[in-house]
């Protein structure tokens, strides 16, 4: 254990750690109103994003873990910069152009709803990707009986 720890950074990177979580604690987006705001509240209805049970702090993407949370003043309406902070598991941030990640969100939520109900797209239809994951879907039903 120790020398995990030490592997990370030791107690400096503990002590990151432990202030990222304090501070992604205090973030409260039930008043918040700013543009960064609107799209965090917009890409929580999107299914990578489903897996937040508390509507008031940052997104978590329940594949990869990785936070994303509102910049700016949150309580101004005015306030139209739209940038979004990205935390990667670890502690790596980066800002990014809100738009720009909620376009990229959108089409990752499109394709996971789609892909998720490909028994509702007609076989003449479906692009090679979808029959791909018709047919292993099958295969790994039946052979861990899932059917």
């Amino acid at each position: 254990m120790r020398a995990k720890l030490d592997d990370l950074g030791g107690a400096e990177w503990l002590r990151s750690q432990l202030s990222l979580a304090a501070y992604l604690d205090e973030i409260n987006l039930e008043n918040a109103m700013n543009l960064a705001a609107r799209y965090i509240n917009a890409m929580r209805q999107l299914p990578q994003y489903f897996s937040n049970l508390d509507y008031r702090g940052p997104l978590t993407h329940v594949m990869t873990g990785v936070r994303v949370l509102p910049a700016g003043d949150l309580t101004d309406p005015e306030d139209d910069s739209g940038i979004l902070e990205v935390i990667y598991p670890g502690g790596h941030r980066i800002e990014v152009n809100g738009h720009a990640l909620y376009q990229m969100a959108l089409a990752e939520g499109v394709r996971w709803e789609i892909d998720s109900n490909i028994d509702d797209i007609p076989l003449r239809k479906r692009d090679v990707y979808q029959a791909r994951i018709a047919d292993l879907d099958e295969h790994l039903r039946r052979k861990h009986g899932l059917i």
